[in-house]
């Protein structure tokens, strides 16, 4: 009898005890604008001061997310001790609509609690929220992101031109892009990214706004379907209603409004849906290798006249607007008499009037192998014009060249050479001693140390040449291989840019070459292009390769800051623009021994 006392005893200070935790989640508001922010806050209430407590774990996928931040309080109530903790999200509906807040769940003492889940309305930006009343100033009237596209109804590889500006009609702060589109479906290449706001004055509907162009991208559809560029979300400050008694446009258009309290803002633009058409089977050429867009061709070679077994040289040039990565090698088809190899490539981007294009230019290596006229047809590309709507097929003029065979032997002399060999030969050697002795000491080669030594290296040397020559070939023809090898250099020079940059002061500037030296380096050993590595497909593709988390999230959060230091109007601390540079070297140096 006394043992089961002894265990209820025990049971019963055990539970005394145990610590006694209310977790609980809670919004500032259930209706929200799409633009403005929503308040999420954990709560978590415990009767004892938990100094070691492990992240909530929650999903908020739906929404882009600014914090936690943390505060703490002690509450003592009828001679109670309670310990708070709270920690407050910021956040930023992706979409309209009904939204729910999943359960967020912590595990405290191996115990675990799990907050009710919370629904939301999110309003189309512009529309009231459940909290405004009256005819109350609404923000996104004066301050929006707008997004366009040159093209609603495209072929596959057609390029299409979108345009993302920024609408605003009072000072803002700390402009920053918070989510860039993935363009999946497209092919990317960037015309224009801003470094600081360059605004021009623009009148819409009678309201004059400042429009500054934040990014500019040329899309290439890879398929055919309904494709859709996704929103583009840019953070920034703006200021905050300073009393009851002023009107918001008052407060908005005040001379110095920063003077007082700002609140963030996040925008995002409406999603571009875009009409990809397949490119039509009927009267596709068989020199067509999908290029689209308008092109021009020019073969030429040189020498023309050659002895057999020399070599000639065929450049194939394509020059013209669209996709360079869809201009395939021309078709060649050379007859007899002549060896062919397979081309070198020289590659010029260009962009002129926001039309991608440039040039690619084929080398190949002919050998005449016999004497005579020999002819290289004419060489064919083709190309699908989207405009005309057809296919264009392109055909150079026949080229001829001349190939002189082997020459007779002419009528020899002693020794096998010809009289003019020998003629040769005897105005070449002036004078032959014919005493030896007085020659001095004989010396025989091959007893040398130095001798056996060249002669071992030689296989060595022929090694070396082979793997140099293997290691040209494949960066030639491997681009991804290319791309890795040039990563480090390409990025030490942007960083070196980068520091100039910083002792001339340009802080926009600097930021910004410091973010694309780290995204170009990153682009180029994963093979894909920078434009499309937004700080959230940066996460996607580095978890596939398999990288720890503490290796992405700091990558993530490095980019983040970065790119909001873009944008500030004021030029940054210089020790803090030192860290950054410090920071992305070392990144660049984890990255390229992770990846």
């Amino acid at each position: 009898m006394s043992a089961r006392i002894i265990t209820a005893l025990f049971l019963f200070v055990s539970s005394l005890e145990a610590v006694q935790v209310e977790f609980e989640a809670s919004v500032d508001r259930t209706r929200v604008a799409q633009s403005d922010a929503l308040l999420l806050t954990l709560r978590i209430v415990s009767d004892e001061n938990l100094q070691h407590m492990a992240a909530p774990t929650l999903a908020l996928g739906d929404f882009h997310v600014e914090g936690p931040s943390v505060s703490s309080r002690i509450e003592m109530v009828n001679f109670t001790t309670s310990y708070t903790r709270e920690l407050t999200y910021r956040l930023y509906a992706k979409r309209q609509g009904r939204i729910r807040i999943s359960s967020a769940s912590i595990e405290i003492d191996g115990k675990t609690y799990r907050t009710r889940p919370i629904d939301i309305e999110v309003l189309r930006a512009g529309q009231r929220s459940g909290r405004t009343r009256g005819g109350g100033f609404n923000v996104e009237d004066h301050l929006y992101v707008r997004a366009r596209s040159d093209l609603q109804r495209v072929y596959v590889g057609q390029q299409v031109t979108v345009n993302f500006d920024l609408f605003y009609r009072f000072q803002l702060h700390n402009v920053g892009f918070k989510e860039i589109p993935s363009f999946a479906g497209f092919w990317i290449e960037e015309l224009f990214v801003a470094q600081q706001l360059q605004a021009s004055r623009e009148v819409i509907n009678g309201i004059t706004f400042n429009v500054a162009p934040l990014r500019r991208v040329a899309l290439f559809p890879t398929k055919s379907g309904a494709h859709v560029v996704e929103s583009m979300a840019v953070s920034c400050e703006i200021p905050a209603r300073r009393s009851q008694r002023r009107s918001m446009l008052d407060d908005f258009f005040a001379s110095d409004p920063f003077f007082g309290r700002t609140q963030s803002a996040l925008l995002q633009s409406e999603p571009i849906e875009i009409q990809v058409l397949p490119l039509p089977e009927a009267g596709q050429p068989k020199a067509f290798s999908g290029a689209v867009g308008e092109f021009k061709l020019e073969a030429r070679a040189q020498p023309t006249h050659v002895k057999a077994g020399d070599p000639v040289t065929l450049r194939v040039e394509i020059s013209g607007i669209g996709n360079l990565s869809a201009v395939g090698t021309p078709l060649i088809e050379v007859g007899e008499g002549i060896k062919m190899y397979d081309p070198t490539l020289e590659e010029e981007e260009k962009i002129e009037n926001d039309q991608y294009g440039g040039r690619r230019t084929y080398e190949y290596i002919l050998i005449p192998e016999t004497g005579g006229i020999l002819e290289i047809p004419p060489v064919q590309f083709a190309y699908f014009n989207p405009v005309a709507e057809e296919y264009v097929t392109l055909q150079s003029a026949p080229i001829f060249v001349h190939s002189a065979g082997e020459v007779a032997a002419e009528e020899s002399g002693g020794y096998g050479l010809s009289r003019k060999d020998i003629e040769a030969v005897g105005s070449d050697i002036r004078y032959i001693k014919p005493d030896v002795e007085t020659l001095g000491e004989t010396f025989t080669l091959y007893d040398s140390g130095l001798f056996w030594s060249v002669q071992a290296s030689v296989p060595f040397a022929l090694l070396g040449l082979i793997l140099l020559q293997r290691h040209r070939d494949r960066l030639r023809g491997d681009i991804a291989y290319a791309r890795r090898r040039r990563a480090r250099g390409e990025a030490g020079k942007r960083l070196e840019r980068a520091s100039h940059l910083l002792e001339e002061g340009e802080a926009g500037a600097f930021y910004g070459e410091i973010h694309r030296a780290v995204l170009a380096f990153l682009a180029d050993h994963l093979n894909i292009t920078a434009a499309s590595l937004s700080p959230d497909a940066c996460e996607h593709a580095l978890r596939e390769k398999g990288l720890e988390e503490e290796t992405i999230q700091s990558l993530r959060e490095w980019l983040i800051r970065c790119d909001y230091a873009r944008f500030a109007q004021g030029v940054g601390e210089r020790s803090d623009m030192n860290k950054i540079r410090q920071e992305a070297e070392d990144l660049i140096t984890l990255l390229e021994k992770k990846i």
